[in-house]
This record gives C-alpha cells, sequence and structure tokens, in this order.
C-alpha cells in the first residue's frame, strides 16, 4: 500500500504546484495489500475447503481471526498462528518453484549486514538497528499508522489519469488469491502469473518478465488466439 500512498503524494503536490516535479504516469504493485477485509474474505474457507487446514483449525481462525487487520492481527489470532507456523507459512511464502533457492532470505541478510554495504546505502550507524532483518519484528509491532484500506487512494489516482497494474501469483493465501487471467478496467490492470510465489520475478522471472514489458510497452498483456471448432 505504499505505492498507492507515495503515487498519491507525487500527485496531489503536482497538482497543487501547477508543474510535474515528477512527470508520474503510472505503477506495476505486486502482491499488493489493498483492504483488510476484501484481503482476507474467503480465504480461511478456502484453506479449509481444499484440506489444507483441520476443522478445528477453520473454526479457531474464525474465531480468532475473522476480519483482522493482516498487518496487526490481534494479539489472540497472532498467539494462535505463531502456534501454527504452517499458517504462518501459508500466509506469506507461496508456492516455489525447483529453481528457487530457498536462502535467498538468508543471502540478503548476510549481504545487508555487511559495513561496506550500509555505508553505500547511507544508513546512519546511530539509528540503524543491531542487525538488518528481511522482515522486523521490531519495526512491525512499532508500526501504528497502517492503512486498513487504501481503495479511496486508488479512486483518485485512476480519476487522475495513472495507469496502474496489479500483479500476483497463483497460489492460496492472501497474498495471491486470484490466478490465470489478465482484466483491463478503465485505467487499472489486473495480472496474474502461474506458478509463482510470494515474490513473482524472483520465482518465474521468464513469465514475470512479459507482464513488464507489456506495462512498459503501454500496451495490454498478449493473448492466446482463440481457435473456433468451426474452423478445424
Amino acid at each position: 500500500h505504499y505505492v498507492p500512498q507515495l503515487s498519491k503524494a507525487i500527485i496531489r503536490h503536482n497538482q497543487a504546484t501547477g508543474e510535474k516535479a515528477i512527470n508520474l504516469k503510472g505503477y506495476m504493485v505486486g502482491n499488493y495489500l489493498t483492504d483488510d477485509y476484501h484481503d482476507y474474505l474467503g480465504l480461511f474457507q478456502f484453506w479449509w475447503s481444499t484440506g489444507l487446514i483441520s476443522d478445528d483449525t477453520y473454526k479457531q481462525l474464525n474465531l480468532l481471526c475473522d476480519y483482522e487487520s493482516f498487518v496487526h492481527p490481534s494479539s489472540s489470532c497472532d498467539k494462535f498462528l505463531e502456534s501454527n507456523r504452517l499458517l504462518k507459512r501459508m500466509l506469506v511464502v507461496g508456492h516455489a518453484s525447483e529453481k528457487y533457492d530457498p536462502c535467498t532470505e538468508k543471502h540478503s541478510v548476510v549481504y545487508f549486514n555487511q559495513p561496506e554495504v550500509q555505508k553505500a546505502l547511507h544508513v546512519i550507524p546511530a539509528v540503524a538497528p543491531a542487525k538488518w532483518e528481511t522482515c522486523s519484528g521490531v519495526v512491525n509491532n512499532n508500526w501504528l499508522d497502517s492503512p486498513r484500506t487504501v481503495l479511496d487512494i486508488y479512486h483518485e489516482l485512476i480519476h487522475s489519469g495513472l495507469r496502474i497494474w496489479m500483479f500476483k501469483q497463483r497460489f492460496a493465501d492472501i497474498l495471491s488469491f486470484m490466478g490465470g487471467w489478465t482484466q483491463e478496467y478503465a485505467g487499472l490492470t489486473f495480472v496474474t502469473v502461474r506458478g509463482a510465489g510470494h515474490e513473482v520475478p524472483l520465482h518465474r522471472p521468464k513469465p514475470a518478465l512479459t507482464p513488464i514489458k507489456s506495462f512498459l510497452s503501454g500496451r495490454s498483456m498478449p493473448c492466446l488466439e482463440r481457435v473456433s471448432l468451426s474452423d478445424s
């Protein structure tokens, strides 16, 4: 949601000054969070109906976590998820292809904790944490202004004329619930990349390149040609 928030700030600044300090034409965002209620809607039922969780787990999720914020769940919901680490992983990992390196996160931790890397990134030692983490619990637990929805921002940005593309992978979690198609609306395009995990370009780099190239060229996604049985 920080991508549409930043885009809104740029658009409003340009409108207020009458100048395009940043000539923003649009943006593409992957594995997006847009609205706590709608992002979660049907998730637990999908897990249960496909046999990923038991009847008891399904009941507990609906009791403790239903309609909760994905970023800041209640303490009872978070405690239940922590006690069921498989659920925690299903929320964030997704499906990984055979070529995916499961140690990618560990490589990142080693790399970004190197002094020369932090110096190049202008990290201020006085305010930097003792150790860089991919998902910092300190940051997450102290992040108090996370919005529950950015749907209003999307309405504003679409009306401003931005081209917005939103893509996801195909797997059964909150960050990838849609699958297998592309759908265009006025100013808004949805794309799904099959067989990817949470980070689409990392897991499926070649298929992920197609929507990126289409977006940058200003074209729609390529579609398969339909063949009529009467033509055969």
